[in-house]
């Protein structure tokens, strides 16, 4: 492989598997009831897969959100219709990407998540029982190559 072509497919990061796990407990008819996901310091994320699981995944919903910009990952045009009700995200199934909600989900497109930012993940139950929730976020740590320090806040975001 030449050297121009090394540059064409090496983005210049070492990857190291790793997994985010929130598992929160919700409350039996709660309403977008937060819990966070908070990437640590020493590297950006490169989330990949989404996997979960819930005690009555099809009575769940879910939204997320980044927390320093506001942004949702999971939006609707419903709220800006007049009298509509609140949106409470999408189905906990739809999200994990199967009705069994038992596999990796793969995104489309991988979504770089900074080193120190924090999201939102609020869980919205219409069951009328408490739910024990498990959300895997699993991808790649970046590091830099030829560094000794991390990718963090250098992955192009």
């Amino acid at each position: 492989m030449t050297q121009a072509q090394q540059s064409q497919t090496d983005d210049n990061f070492e990857r190291q598997w790793y997994s985010y796990v929130i598992d929160p407990v919700v409350a039996a008819n709660a309403v977008q009831s937060p819990t966070n996901l908070q990437i640590q310091t020493d590297a950006d994320f490169e989330w990949w897969w989404l996997v979960g699981s819930a005690t009555v995944a099809a009575s769940l919903k879910v939204l997320i959100k980044e927390a320093a910009t506001g942004r949702d990952f999971i939006g609707t045009t419903a709220s800006a219709v007049s009298g509509a009700g609140s949106f409470n995200g999408i189905n906990f199934n739809l999200l994990c990407g199967l009705a069994s909600a038992s596999a990796m989900f793969p995104l489309a497109v991988p979504f770089v998540m900074p080193a120190s930012r924090s999201y939102t993940v609020y869980f919205t139950d219409s069951s009328g029982a408490q739910q024990t929730v498990e959300l895997v976020f699993s991808g790649f740590k970046l590091w830099q190559k030829n560094t000794a320090t991390p990718a963090a806040g250098n992955a192009g975001h």
